[in-house]
């Protein structure tokens, strides 16, 4: 082999490699990405927690459905206590968001309770900002995890020791009363 073709092959390992690093960086950001967009989701919904105890406590609301609120709150504040998120925990949460979309149905007229306005469009507010952090947690995760599924990711392990991350599923829709709110 003449001293060209070291070069030439060389500068390809070289160029290579520096491909291979501009991948593992992309990955890298993209993993942070997750992480800094599930952190924003638990606090999204531990707002939405605080603000929906103090929903429960409303005397004028349906007391079935505010003790329903009530006790899945506390196992969603239990639940998001932990350190490890489980299935059982987006359950959760899709429990809250049910009982919410029944306590302020269609039928909710929110002039009733002139003295909860603010509570109520606090409510609105935070339904809004978890459906929000959701869409941002999965989108993210969703590109993470077609970069991971490359073909040179998986050969060259570029991934490191992060684990896969995972697209998040419970309802987080916004209850019909409270959409115009």
């Amino acid at each position: 082999m003449q001293i060209s073709s070291w070069i030439v092959l060389v500068i390809g390992l070289i160029l290579f490699a520096i491909y291979l690093s501009n991948v593992a960086g992309r990955l890298d950001r993209l993993h942070l990405k997750v992480e800094n967009a599930r952190n924003a989701l638990g606090r999204q919904l531990a707002l939405r927690s605080a603000i929906c105890s103090d929903i429960a406590g409303i005397e004028k609301l349906d007391s079935n459905l505010r003790n329903r609120l009530s006790n899945a709150i506390h196992a969603s504040i239990s639940e998001e206590s932990l350190e490890v998120h489980t299935v059982n925990e987006w359950l959760i949460e899709s429990e809250v968001t049910k009982t919410l979309c029944e306590l302020f149905d269609k039928t909710f007229d929110i002039s009733k309770y002139p003295e909860h306005k603010n509570l109520i469009q606090e409510t609105a507010g935070a339904t809004r900002r978890v459906q929000y952090a959701l869409t941002f947690h999965n989108d993210a995760a969703k590109n993470a995890i077609k970069v991971r599924r490359r073909w040179i990711v998986r050969t060259f392990r570029l991934f490191g020791r992060a684990s896969m991350p995972m697209v998040i599923d419970f309802d987080d829709q916004i209850p019909q009363g409270l959409e115009y709110c």
